[in-house]
């Protein structure tokens, strides 16, 4: 049987540090519409209503704004063991830690430029019953029309220091992630971002360089929830607007690079812009791309200038006028 040529099935969770963990909580919960599924002494877990494991997103009180760590799981049993003794091989290895609520043991590691990530196998699925249940077998959780209503985790977006992306392209590609789309200021300079996914989505994680960074600064930009329709995704926006949250760069618009139609909004006691989105495009050939961007052309936007790219030029670390966090 052919063997499968990556170590990771998905995008399993995001944990991100908050210094006011019930505000953040109930900013995730009441405004934007995730179920509470766990609780320990310092950390909540959530997950949207279509996902399927125990949680997608872990929020932990901390003294410090940012990313706690970007939770993978691994592709098989064997092939977590086979990603740990690469991880180890290459340095990035950072040893094991403990079993948590939403999985089994796992495998620290960190990217080139300092992130933090973590791999396992062991996953807790939580199949809601009671008025949580769905009538749908393959719906672990019904929707219930809270808030936003997200539906689904869809991706995580880090941002990296000025000639450092390269390191972080070979460091996925020889994980095992398709490269989709990549973003170059001129075909002579080597690129300057891109989009990688482990499967069909058009990607479970982007990494761009943001010229305001020394190496080892990098920052956690953004966490993505996934709505069905462009519908959903206005009526979400509304929905925040009514709450009192703007968007940050303006009207809801359309991704040139991966075609997906959204809108950002800074949660401020992490830091992390929540990215609400939908209808980007999916990616089935395993040979397929990279489509190649050019920075002149903005690909963050299809039909206006939200470019968070010409802001970072202006000096403002991740296109925004505050930094957002340090990991």
């Amino acid at each position: 049987m052919a063997k499968n040529p990556h170590y990771f099935s998905q995008l399993a969770y995001v944990e991100l540090l908050s210094t006011n963990l019930d505000e953040t909580v109930r900013f995730y919960t009441d405004i934007v519409g995730m179920d509470q599924t766990g609780k320990d002494d310092n950390s909540v877990y959530l997950r949207a209503w279509g996902d399927y494991f125990f949680h997608t997103l872990k929020i932990t009180q901390s003294d410090t704004k940012g990313l706690g760590a970007v939770g993978w799981r691994a592709d098989s049993k064997e092939a977590l063991d086979e990603c740990v003794n690469y991880l180890e091989e290459i340095g990035a290895g950072k040893g094991w830690i403990d079993a948590d609520l939403g999985r089994g043991k796992a495998f620290k590691f960190q990217s080139p430029d300092g992130h933090k990530h973590e791999v396992f196998w062991d996953v807790n699925w939580l199949r809601e019953t009671g008025e949580k249940a769905s009538i749908y077998v393959d719906r672990y959780s019904s929707n219930r029309r809270i808030g936003a209503n997200v539906r689904r985790i869809d991706h995580f977006t880090y941002l990296v220091a000025k000639h450092q992306y390269a390191k972080e392209k070979e460091f996925w590609t020889a994980l095992g992630l398709k490269n989709p789309d990549e973003v170059r200021l001129e075909d002579h300079i080597p690129p300057i971002g891109g989009l990688w996914t482990t499967a069909n989505l058009s990607h479970d994680i982007a990494i761009f360089s943001d010229p305001n960074l020394e190496p080892g600064q990098g920052i956690a930009n953004h966490i993505c929830y996934n709505l069905d329709s462009r519908e959903e995704v206005l009526l979400a926006l509304d929905y925040f607007t009514e709450k009192g949250y703007k968007s940050v760069w303006g009207a809801p618009t359309r991704h040139k690079a991966d075609e997906g139609f959204f809108f950002y909004i800074m949660e401020p006691h992490t830091g992390i812009l929540l990215e609400v989105y939908a209808c980007a495009r999916l990616i089935f050939a395993p040979d397929h791309g990279p489509d190649i961007h050019y920075l002149r052309d903005n690909p963050n936007d299809a039909w206006g200038n939200t470019n968070p790219f010409e802001e970072m030029a202006k000096g403002k670390i991740g296109g925004l006028e505050t930094k957002p966090v340090d990991i």
